[in-house]
């Protein structure tokens, strides 16, 4: 079924706050609903679309352009013009599970075109897709690697952390990038964090900051990184304050911490939050 938010409900981004060929994918109603926006430079331009099953996170897939849906015990590609999933069959390992009422964070490694998996539990997933390397036994399989952690030494160490969103630099359309670097958003520390991949490492980068002010996350929301070109890194992500009703867009700064509000959402309860190039 189809439903068009109301204007109203979305704000325009400010001028130049996104590239008008990229498009928003987000997650709402407890992952059962995706939320289209068609163009980020024009966010009143909204669709939702009711999923047969519901997510628990989802990722943009550089190499192919596919929109990925997560779940507890499966793995779909979803066409964002209807909301359809096709079950992709993935096997998961034994002990590829996810903590009970964790929220899941979910991106694309372009370096390796496999998504990592990482949530507010601390599990730390990967799934190589369907045409991950030559002949790869591990193709179309999730598996689990090390448990997040924070890093001996770091400002968090010792914290049980909550990553309930992470992002990887060049994510290029179309083709895999020669290097990659993995953010995470933790609402523990209300901090953006690294993340070593299969290690599990975090270490804290800077508190997230609003207007010079420091914010209480919630483990709502999403994060991606828009990447026309290698080396050329744009964070976006939908931050829902503790107490807030509503959620907003914001551009994060990688280096800094310091979150920059685009649009108010007018509706909470974000789950997940992905951005593609639209051909």
């Amino acid at each position: 079924m189809i439903r068009t938010i109301a204007a109203t409900s979305i704000l325009a981004l400010t001028a130049g706050a996104a590239h008008a060929a990229h498009s928003g994918y987000a997650l709402a109603e407890d992952g059962s609903t995706l939320v289209v926006m068609s163009d980020l430079g024009a966010p009143e331009n909204v669709e939702t679309y009711d999923l047969d099953s519901a997510l628990s996170a989802i990722a943009y897939r550089p190499v192919t352009g596919d929109i990925l849906g997560f779940s507890a015990d499966a793995i779909y590609t979803i066409d964002t013009s209807s909301g359809e999933l096709t079950d992709l069959n993935a096997s998961f390992g034994e002990d590829a599970t996810i903590g009970d009422g964790a929220m899941v964070a979910f991106d694309f490694n372009n370096a390796i075109d496999a998504v990592r998996a990482v949530t507010t539990t601390g599990d730390n997933l990967v799934y190589f897709p369907e045409g991950f390397g030559d002949n790869d036994d591990r193709a179309n399989t999730v598996v689990r690697m090390t448990d997040l952690a924070y890093a001996e030494g770091d400002d968090n160490a010792g914290t049980t952390p909550m990553v309930f969103a992470n992002a990887y630099t060049n994510a290029i359309n179309g083709e895999t990038a020669s290097e990659t670097f993995q953010y995470g958003l933790d609402a523990e520390t209300d901090a953006l964090v690294s993340v070593a991949n299969n290690e599990g490492t975090l270490e804290t980068i800077a508190p997230i900051m609003v207007d010079g002010e420091e914010v209480d996350l919630s483990a709502m929301g999403g994060f991606d990184i828009l990447s026309p070109s290698e080396g050329e890194n744009r964070g976006l992500a939908i931050l829902q304050m503790e107490g807030a009703e509503s959620a907003g867009l914001y551009e994060i700064n990688l280096e800094t911490g310091e979150a920059t509000m685009q649009a108010d959402l007018g509706m909470g309860g974000f789950t997940g939050f992905a951005t593609g190039i639209r051909e």
